[in-house]
């Protein structure tokens, strides 16, 4: 066979594979079984048709998902609603706040409402967009991979699966932070602890409460088996919540940060601890606003570590009250939330 008939014979053989693989690498924009990749662009485009862009930052500012600001403010950067967690894990959307946020936590504990606020959860493939787009190193607008995160490891351990609490005491501990939007600790927060479920009035109820110090510290004592939701409040402030699941005697460490609210918060004016002749006291206090939540209107008396919800009938307007059958040694502290998670001011009582 001379070498002029070899090359010919051999030739093809060689094409073939080379034009096979030129067509996956060239002809197709992704390689078998792998997604194709995410531009930045449509990132953002998920942020303005889904309305997230139209609450960050004109609702919640401390986070601004607008064009121009949006990927800045979520590359290495810390949840403020969780300082465990960073917005965006490169490579890891398990770990990435900002997914878990439109996704959902899994194992781990809820931490705020799924987001949108107030909308429809994202439909799997807006989902799997955010997804594949943190799987693919969460490239920036002009497609560049960014820096090696500084940001805190991420993430809060697994959390058992526990029935929710009954009952409002036991012999747990929670101890923790909370921080505004500076990540500055705030003096004077209230940490408060829910039970929820078909028993519980209006399907949750408040019952116990911590205060923080000058560090930001707080520490919940008397923690039920079981699992409860906690809320974080400081005064016109958005408040974040946590869904937490402890064993008998069990204890965790939870942070929360506040951001402050953009918007009109719920006024509140006239508190009063007035005793009674039967040995019980009457809280009460005008409440004005739109939104109102018929269970979000508090007393916190963080000596007894007690926190009640006084009410009015439809959330109306006017004096909201409560009829207590005990009488506890003051401070009161006095606030307000509502619908949209806003915290009025605080007012305290001696009493």
């Amino acid at each position: 066979m001379t070498l002029r008939v070899v090359i010919a014979f051999l030739t093809p053989l060689i094409l073939i594979p080379l034009i096979a693989y030129g067509l996956i690498r060239h002809g197709r924009s992704h390689p078998t079984g792998q997604a194709p990749r995410v531009a930045f662009s449509q990132v953002q485009a998920l942020f303005t048709s889904a309305g997230c862009a139209g609450c960050h930052p004109s609702v919640n500012p401390e986070l601004d998902l607008q064009p121009g600001a949006a990927y800045g403010s979520l590359v290495d950067r810390t949840a403020l609603e969780d300082p465990h967690y960073a917005y965006v894990v490169a490579g890891d959307p398990q770990k990435s706040f900002l997914y878990l946020k439109v996704a959902g936590f899994g194992a781990v504990g809820q931490i705020g409402g799924r987001m949108p606020f107030g909308k429809p959860p994202l439909s799997s493939a807006q989902i799997e967009l955010l997804a594949n787009w943190i799987k693919q190193g969460a490239r920036g607008p002009n497609g560049q991979l960014p820096p090696t995160s500084t940001a805190p490891l991420p993430g809060e351990p697994s959390q058992p699966r526990l029935p929710l609490a009954t009952a409002p005491t036991g012999s747990g501990t929670i101890s923790g932070t909370v921080i505004d939007e500076a990540r500055k600790p705030i003096r004077g927060a209230l940490v408060t602890l829910l039970l929820r479920g078909a028993g519980q009035p209006g399907g949750e109820e408040h019952y116990r409460v911590a205060e923080t110090d000058a560090a930001g510290r707080y520490e919940l004592r008397n923690v039920p088996y079981g699992t409860f939701e906690l809320k974080a409040y400081a005064p016109h402030t958005i408040y974040t919540s946590h869904f937490v699941s402890l064993e008998k005697g069990g204890s965790a460490h939870i942070d929360f940060g506040v951001a402050t609210r953009a918007l009109t918060t719920p006024e509140i004016s006239h508190p009063k601890v007035t005793l009674d002749a039967g040995g019980g006291e009457t809280l009460s206090m005008r409440v004005t606003g739109p939104n109102l939540d018929p269970n979000y209107t508090l007393v916190a008396n963080p000596r007894s570590g007690r926190v009640f919800e006084v009410h009015a009938v439809g959330a109306k307007q006017g004096v909201w009250s409560r009829v207590l059958p005990m009488r506890l040694k003051g401070p009161w502290i006095f606030f307000a939330v509502d619908r949209i998670c806003s915290t009025s001011r605080f007012i305290t009582v001696r009493g």
